[in-house]
C-alpha cells in the first residue's frame, strides 16, 4: 500500500486552469492531433466521394392497392352457396400471394427480364431498359444462365440483326443460342432506347425465369399499408426507375388476372356441374311424374286428400247423431220412469232436453197441469172430494196416452240408432284403407316434389352462375399506380458524407489511442502520480537540438527555464547546508540521467556555487563522452588505489563553467560493486562534501544493478528520471516500491524528454496541451521560437510542408545526440 504520508508532491500552478468537462477532456486528447484527423477525415470524405459517383443508385418505386371485401358481390355469394369459395380474403394471405414466385415468373415471362443488355462503364456497368431489342423465349424451360463472362452484344438496327459473341442473328426470325431459343424483335418506334444512338460496348446476360425471379423477388416488399385496414403497399427498389414502376404494375396486373381467371373458371367448372346435373335431374323427375300418373289411374285416385276428409266428417257426423239420439233414449227413460214409479204423488215433469216431438211435450205438459191442480185440491179439500177425485182421473186418462207416445218415440230413436251403426261401421272400414293408399301416393308425391325443388334449384343456380362468370372483376383495386422517387434511396449522398466523416474521425480516435492509450511506455504525468506516490518533482522537455549544455548563461530557452526551475525546487526537498549530496539515478539506461545531471550541475554552477559530478557509471560511462573529456584517470583509478584525487579532478572553468568539476569513471573495472565496498569511496565523498557546495552523483540505472543502493548512503536526495514514452510502465511499480520501502533517500521524480502531443509536437509548434502539467508555459516562446531553433528554423517548421514532413518524411539528421536521449 501506498505510504502517501511520505508524499511531498509538489502543487502544480497551472492544475487549476484545466476543465473537468467532457469536451476539454476530448479536446486535450485529440487536438494535438487534429493534422491526422484532418487527413483521415478528408480521405474518408475523398472514398465516400468515389463511392457517391461509382456506385450504382437504387432508386425505390412504391404502389398501393385496396383488396376488397368479396363478401358483397352476387357471384361470390352465389359460389359460397354452392360450397365452391373459400370466402372472403385476408390481406396477410395476399400478401403472401403477392411475393409468391409464381406470380413473379409470370411477370418475368411477360416484361422479358430473363434477357438483359448492359452498356459497359469503365468501373460500372449501366443497365438499360427497355432493351433496344425484345426477347421473346420461345421454350422458357430450356432457359439456361449466361456464364459469369460478358456475352458481347451489338445491335446493327441499319442491317436489322444483332451480334451475340460474335455471331450475327437476323431479327424477326426464331434462332437457337447456346443459352435458349429466341425470336428478337426491334422495339417499337419512338421507345425511349429506340431514339437514343446506340453506341459504346454493350454485353448480354440471359438468366433462367427462375433465377431473374429470384432477383426480383428480393428487391420486392409488401405489407399492410396500414393497420386494420385492407390497403397493401408494395415496395421494390432497381436501379432504373422506369423497370421498377413496370415491374410493380405489371405485377398487380398479374394478380389481378389471376383472380379473374380463378373467378371465371370456377364459374365455369360449375355451369358445367349444373347442366351435367340438370340431364340427370330431368330423367328422375320424368320417371317419378310417370309412375304418379300410373298409380292415380290404378287406384281410381283424384284428390285422396279431399276423400279422406270426407270420411272423416261422416264419421264425425255418425258420432254426434248417435249421441244425440242416445240422449233422447235416455230422456225417455227418465220421463217413462216419472210417468210410471210417480203415482198419485206430485212433482216436478223431467227434462225434456233433445226431444222434439210435440205430442209427447202437449201430453207432458197436460199431466204435469193436472198434478200441480190436484196438489193445489188436496191442499184446500179433502181426499175423496169430487174435485180431487174429478182431476185423479183425468191425470189416469192422460197417462196411458203418455206411455203409448212414449214408447212409438223410442222405437223410432232405436231404429236411427241402429242405422247409423251400420253407416258408421261402413265408413270406418274405408277409412281404414285410406293411410296406405296415402302412404305409397306421399311416397311418390315426396320424390317428385324433390326432384322438382333440385330442379328449379338447379335453373336458379345456373342463371346466377352465368351472371357472375359475366361479372367477374378482381378482388382489389389500384389506389395508386407504380410511381418511382426521383432521387436514388442509396447510394445517399449524405448518409454516405456522414459515414465517411465518421469513418475518419474513428480512424483518427483509433491513432491515437494506439499511439497514447495503448502504448507500453510512460506518456503522461497522470499515469506516474496514479503509480506512485513519489513527487513529480520536475518535467523537461524533450531537447532537438543535439546539444550537451542546452543551460547557459544567459540561455533564455524553455528547456533552460525548466533547469532552472528544478534548481529552485531543490530547495524544496531539503537540498541546502550540509544536505548537498543528489543521486540521479533511473530504472533502465537511456532515461537521460547523465543529461540531466550535467544541465543541473552547470545550472548551480552559474549561481556561484562550487558543483562536483561524480561519474558512478562505471559499467557504461556517458558523461565523459558528453563533455568530451578524458575519461582516465577516474574515480575507478582513485578507488583501485592507482589516482589520487587531484589527478581525478577535472575543472570546466575553460569550458566557461567556473565553480563545476567532474569526476570521470576512470577504466571500467570487472568488479565495480566490490571496488565501490573498499573504503576508499568514504574518504572521496567526505572531501568532497567539504569542498563543495552541490554534489551530483550520476549512477547506474537502478533496475539492472544495485550501485545506486550502495550509494544511497551517501547521499539527500534521489532524482530518479522517467522518460516520456521511453521508460516501461511496469517499471512504475519498481519505483512506488523503491519509495515505499525507502530503499533511496528522498525520491523524487523527474519527468523527462517530454513532447508536444500531436503530429507537429516534434517542431514546437504547441498545438494542443502537452504530457505534463507545466507543458508549454515556459519563457522559451517568447524568445527562442522553439526548443533550440533560431527563428528561421522555426519558420520553416511550420505550414503544410512541415505537416507533409512530419506525416511523410524523417526528421533531417542534426549533430550527434549528446541529450538526455
Amino acid at each position: 500500500m501506498k505510504n502517501t504520508a511520505q508524499s511531498t508532491n509538489v502543487t502544480n500552478p497551472f492544475e487549476g486552469t484545466t476543465s473537468k468537462n467532457a469536451v476539454s477532456a476530448i479536446a486535450f486528447r485529440y487536438l494535438p492531433f487534429w493534422p491526422i484527423f484532418v487527413f483521415t477525415i478528408v480521405m474518408s470524405l475523398s472514398v465516400s466521394y468515389f463511392y457517391i459517383h461509382y456506385q450504382t443508385p437504387i432508386y425505390e418505386a412504391g404502389s398501393t392497392i385496396l383488396l376488397k371485401d368479396s363478401r358483397g358481390a352476387d357471384g361470390a355469394n352465389v359460389l359460397e352457396a354452392l360450397g365452391l369459395t373459400n370466402g372472403s380474403k385476408t390481406v396477410e394471405n395476399e400478401i403472401e400471394v403477392l411475393k409468391s414466385r409464381v406470380l413473379m415468373e409470370q411477370v418475368v415471362k411477360d416484361l422479358g427480364l430473363y434477357a438483359q443488355v448492359y452498356n459497359k462503364g469503365t468501373l460500372r456497368d449501366i443497365l438499360i431498359y427497355p432493351n433496344p431489342v425484345k426477347f421473346i423465349v420461345l421454350n422458357p424451360e430450356d432457359l439456361k444462365n449466361s456464364p459469369n463472362l460478358p456475352i458481347s452484344f451489338e445491335y446493327v438496327p441499319t442491317h436489322n440483326y444483332i451480334t451475340i459473341s460474335g455471331k450475327k442473328y437476323a431479327l424477326g426470325a426464331p434462332l437457337h443460342t447456346p443459352y435458349g431459343d429466341f425470336i428478337i424483335n426491334p422495339v417499337k418506334t419512338g421507345t425511349a432506347v429506340s431514339n437514343q444512338s446506340f453506341k459504346g460496348e454493350y454485353y448480354l446476360q440471359i438468366r433462367t425465369i427462375s433465377t431473374a425471379a429470384k432477383f426480383t423477388q428480393s428487391a420486392l416488399t409488401v405489407a399492410s399499408a396500414a393497420r386494420q385496414s385492407s390497403l397493401i403497399a408494395l415496395k421494390l427498389v432497381d436501379q432504373v426507375p422506369v423497370r421498377a414502376e413496370d415491374i410493380l404494375n405489371q405485377l398487380v396486373k398479374v394478380y389481378n388476372d389471376a383472380g379473374v381467371t380463378e373467378k371465371t373458371q370456377t364459374a365455369l367448372n360449375t355451369l358445367n356441374f349444373i347442366n351435367d346435373r340438370l340431364v340427370l335431374v330431368t330423367k328422375e323427375l320424368s320417371g317419378v311424374e310417370t309412375e304418379m300418373q300410373d298409380y292415380r289411374t290404378s287406384q281410381g285416385i283424384v284428390d285422396l286428400s279431399t276423400e279422406g276428409r270426407n270420411f272423416i266428417d261422416n264419421a264425425r257426423q255418425n258420432v254426434t247423431q248417435l249421441a244425440q239420439i242416445q240422449i233422447q233414449l235416455d230422456v225417455l227413460s227418465q220421463i217413462e220412469k216419472y210417468i210410471v214409479r210417480k203415482g198419485s204423488n206430485s212433482g216436478t215433469v223431467p227434462s225434456t232436453m233433445g226431444i222434439s216431438d210435440p205430442i209427447l211435450l202437449q201430453l207432458l205438459d197436460k199431466l204435469y197441469s193436472a198434478e200441480l191442480e190436484l196438489s193445489n185440491l188436496r191442499q184446500t179439500a179433502g181426499e175423496n172430494s169430487p174435485p180431487v177425485a174429478a182431476v185423479q182421473e183425468r191425470i189416469n186418462q192422460i197417462k196411458p196416452g203418455l206411455l203409448e207416445n212414449l214408447n212409438a218415440l223410442r222405437q223410432n230413436l232405436v231404429t236411427t240408432q241402429n242405422r247409423l251403426k251400420a253407416e258408421g261401421g261402413i265408413n270406418s272400414s274405408q277409412l281404414r284403407g285410406v293411410p296406405q293408399k296415402e302412404r305409397k301416393f306421399l311416397e311418390i308425391s315426396r320424390q317428385q316434389a324433390i326432384k322438382n325443388n333440385i330442379y328449379t334449384l338447379l335453373l336458379t343456380k345456373r342463371e346466377e352462375v352465368a351472371l357472375s362468370r359475366a361479372a367477374a372483376v378482381a378482388d382489389s383495386r389500384i389506389v395508386n399506380y407504380a410511381e418511382a422517387k426521383g432521387t436514388p434511396v442509396k447510394p445517399i449522398p449524405l448518409n454516405i458524407y456522414l459515414v465517411g466523416l465518421s469513418v475518419g474521425v474513428i480512424i483518427g480516435i483509433v491513432f491515437v489511442l494506439v499511439r497514447e492509450q495503448y502504448n507500453q511506455e510512460v506518456l503522461f504525468r497522470t499515469e506516474i502520480e496514479r503509480k506512485t506516490d513519489a513527487t513529480v518533482l520536475a518535467e523537461i522537455l524533450h531537447d532537438d537540438s543535439g546539444e550537451t549544455l542546452v543551460i547557459k548563461d544567459g540561455s533564455r530557452t524553455v528547456i533552460a527555464e525548466q533547469f532552472r526551475a528544478l534548481r529552485t525546487s531543490l530547495n524544496f526537498i531539503g537540498i541546502q547546508g550540509d544536505k548537498k549530496t543528489i543521486l540521479v539515478t533511473s530504472s533502465i539506461s537511456g532515461e537521460g540521467k547523465s543529461f540531466t545531471a550535467i544541465n543541473l550541475a552547470v545550472s548551480l554552477a552559474l549561481t556561484g556555487k562550487k558543483v562536483a559530478i561524480l561519474e558512478f557509471d562505471l559499467r557504461k560511462p556517458k558523461i565523459s563522452k558528453m563533455m568530451e573529456i578524458s575519461q582516465e584517470p577516474g574515480i575507478s583509478n582513485y578507488m583501485a588505489g592507482l589516482a589520487t584525487y587531484e589527478e581525478i579532478s577535472l575543472s570546466m572553468a575553460d569550458r566557461d563553467i567556473p565553480g563545476l568539476v567532474i569526476l570521470p569513471a576512470g577504466t571500467i573495472p570487472p568488479n565495480p560493486t566490490e571496488l565501490m565496498l573498499n573504503g576508499r569511496l568514504d574518504v572521496l565523498m567526505a572531501r568532497l562534501k567539504e569542498e563543495f557546495d552541490y554534489i551530483l552523483i550520476d549512477s547506474p540505472p537502478i533496475g539492472l544493478v544495485t550501485d545506486a543502493k550502495i550509494l544511497n548512503k551517501y547521499v539527500d536526495a534521489c532524482l530518479y528520471m522517467v522518460r516520456h514514452k521511453y521508460t516501461p510502465k511496469y517499471y512504475l511499480n519498481l519505483i512506488d516500491h523503491i519509495y515505499v520501502n525507502n530503499e533511496l533517500s528522498n525520491v523524487n521524480i523527474i519527468f523527462n524528454g517530454l513532447k508536444l502531443r500531436g503530429i507537429l509536437g516534434r517542431y514546437g509548434q504547441g498545438y494542443g496541451a502537452g504530457y505534463g502539467y507545466g507543458y508549454g508555459y515556459g519563457y522559451g516562446y517568447g524568445y527562442g521560437y522553439g526548443y533550440g531553433y533560431t527563428q528561421e528554423e522555426d519558420k520553416n517548421k511550420k505550414g503544410l510542408m512541415g505537416l507533409f514532413n512530419t506525416i511523410f518524411k524523417k526528421p533531417a539528421k542534426r549533430k550527434s545526440k549528446k541529450s538526455q536521449h
